[in-house]
């Protein structure tokens, strides 16, 4: 089986979504997918944060339009995104053990879609070296 490994690093809503399409093709391609959260991205995965609309600067002037579009395209639940590609294939979400210490929050404070915490050194020597293509976000 082919596999993917990926470290995402930004929290904007549409680089999220970004990622998740990628995993959505992926998991539908029968490529098996690991994710790091790290940095920014690990505030997004809270409950009370995963589904607001943060758009990046280039998108923000639309922001009511481009939420629309989102919603029209079903792209505005981003925790059931999460679930549902799960569920479509060998997909594992992980986050960053530094990132998560650095932000202030543990793995209780987290979507309960995160497999697990983990370290980079880990990823790194796992994963992505395992990994038949590498994508950063």
């Amino acid at each position: 089986m082919k596999s993917l490994a990926v470290i995402v690093s930004g929290g904007s809503t549409n680089q999220l979504i970004h990622v998740l399409t990628v995993l959505m093709a992926s998991v539908h391609s029968a490529i098996m997918a690991r994710v790091l959260f790290r940095d920014e991205s690990v505030l997004r995965l809270t409950p009370s944060r995963i589904n607001t609309v943060e758009l990046s600067p280039g998108l923000a002037a639309d922001a009511e339009g481009v939420r629309q579009r989102l919603k029209k395209l079903d792209l505005l639940d981003l925790q059931k995104l999460c679930r549902d590609i799960k569920a479509s294939g060998d997909v594992k979400y992980y986050v960053c053990s530094s990132s998560l210490a650095i932000s202030g929050l543990t793995q209780k404070d987290l979507i309960p879609e995160i497999d697990e915490v983990r370290g980079l050194p880990s990823f790194l020597l796992e994963d992505v070296a395992s990994a038949d293509k590498v994508l950063t976000f």
